[in-house]
């Protein structure tokens, strides 16, 4: 598997790789995992300093925006993990540790290099040939580099090395090249094991000037790479030029992942319908969401007279508001209690004592006018939480909720049914209240 990465993006990204064999930190992280209000967008990026890099979708994107959850999976490649594998690919050394089917140069009217197929180590690529450009190595300017006449001979391998690699592991190449004649610059191809490692590379028709050739390879099933240079120019005019910093070396790779949750869309506060109040009566307001479902946890109602929590007793008529605001929501609602003349009689005790004396035990209706049908009591507790309800009128709540004693304390009721009069018109009534319950045992 070959992956070729322009060099200007090598440049951008990493700085001059190919000039470093030293081993670096590879691991990256994308980020904590993130819950996101629907219809936000998160924007992921592929690590700073990688030399290429998959995500779990295949793409090869440097930034990765989205508003779909899921896990978000990267892996990337970084440069030279562990040791250079080439062998003296600087020329420090020499003539030596690579194979060639050029020959050494052995002199002439011109220099060292005097006749065409021929290569030399020389600190500058006049002393090889007096009609070559005065240009030094690629590192210093005073090191040792690789000079050639070219070659007329097609598929001559320049330079060739065979170094043991790891199986299905990412290895990064480079090479510099710089003409030493302007006149037909030489056609550079570079092989691993007899496959072409990207595009030939054309040197510049500028003397002097290195030009860089990266590419990263995979090293697949293969424990050897045999990795080759040749001129694909045959040129007998020309076509000389120098080689010098060869290098191959192995990348780490590092995958990481992020999660990504979508919170559903918002839901509404509601208080419930307007209604009305009787005189002297009192209403328990409660502010619930809608849908239900949403976590409570970091939501935090608020009524227009500065109360919180999700109930509110009211006394009298009026407008009031609820707001509502946590991660993601931010929602509010009305509600309009109006005056109720409230011709029918609903007579309930504003206070029991269930303590078993057989006096004022329990709570209900002492009475009603009339013969009540649809009937409905519902109690709740300050909080909102429904501690009784009864379809009977006869019924009583005896001051218990899940077989527990409540504490003594204030309770909110509503009474609901429907009463007939003599011409069989039928009326709704929704009443409320407030009844004290006392332990007085």
């Amino acid at each position: 598997m070959l992956q070729r990465v322009p060099f200007s993006s090598t440049l951008a990204l990493c700085g001059m790789l190919a000039l470093s064999a030293s081993a670096q930190d590879c691991t990256f992280n994308l980020g904590p995992d993130t819950t996101l209000c629907n219809g936000q967008l998160i924007l992921l990026q592929a690590p700073a300093g990688a030399l290429s890099w998959t995500w779990q979708n295949g793409s090869q994107a440097q930034f990765v925006s989205t508003e779909e959850p899921g896990t978000y999976i990267c892996t990337a490649q970084f440069p030279f993990l562990g040791d250079e594998l080439v062998v003296n690919g600087d020329f420090s050394q020499g003539a030596t540790g690579f194979t060639s089917d050029l020959s050494p140069g052995t002199g002439g009217s011109f220099g060292l290099l005097s006749f065409e197929s021929t290569y030399a180590v020389a600190t500058n690529g006049n002393l090889a040939h007096n009609n070559f450009a005065n240009c030094g190595d690629h590192t210093t300017g005073t090191g040792n580099m690789l000079v050639v006449n070219g070659s007329s001979t097609p598929g001559a391998n320049i330079w060739c090395q065979t170094v043991a690699v790891q199986p299905n592991t990412f290895y990064a190449f480079s090479a510099w090249v710089a003409t030493m004649v302007s006149e037909a610059p030489a056609v550079m191809r570079f092989s691993i094991n007899g496959v072409d490692l990207g595009d030939p590379l054309l040197a510049s028709t500028s003397t002097c000037q290195w030009d860089d050739f990266y590419a990263v390879w995979n090293s697949g099933t293969a424990t050897s790479a045999t990795i080759c240079i040749n001129n694909q120019n045959l040129a007998s005019s020309g076509n000389d030029f120098a080689l010098d910093d060869i290098t191959f070396a192995a990348l780490c790779s590092h995958t990481d992942s992020v999660e990504v949750v979508i919170l559903p869309p918002a839901p509404q506060v509601s208080i419930g319908p307007d209604t009305a109040l009787c005189p002297t009566a009192s209403a328990l307001l409660t502010a619930t969401l809608v849908p239900e479902g949403w976590p409570l946890n970091d939501v935090e109602f608020v009524w227009d007279g500065g109360e919180t929590g999700t109930t509110l007793p009211v006394t009298g008529p009026g407008v009031h508001e609820v707001s509502v605001q946590g991660r993601c929501l931010n929602s509010s609602a009305t509600v309009l209690i109006e005056p109720d003349t409230c011709s029918s009689v609903l007579v309930m005790p504003n206070v029991f004592t269930p303590n078993g004396d057989g006096i004022n035990d329990g709570f209900g209706p002492i009475l009603i006018q009339g013969r009540p049908t649809n009937y409905s009591l519902e109690i709740r507790n300050r909080w909102g939480q429904l501690v009784f309800s009864s379809t009977r009128p006869d019924q009583r709540w005896d001051g218990r909720h899940d077989g527990g004693r409540l504490p003594s304390g204030t309770y909110f009721w509503v009474a609901r049914y429907t009463l007939s009069n003599d011409d069989n018109a039928t009326t709704v009534y929704d009443e409320t209240g407030h009844v004290t319950l006392l332990d007085a045992r």
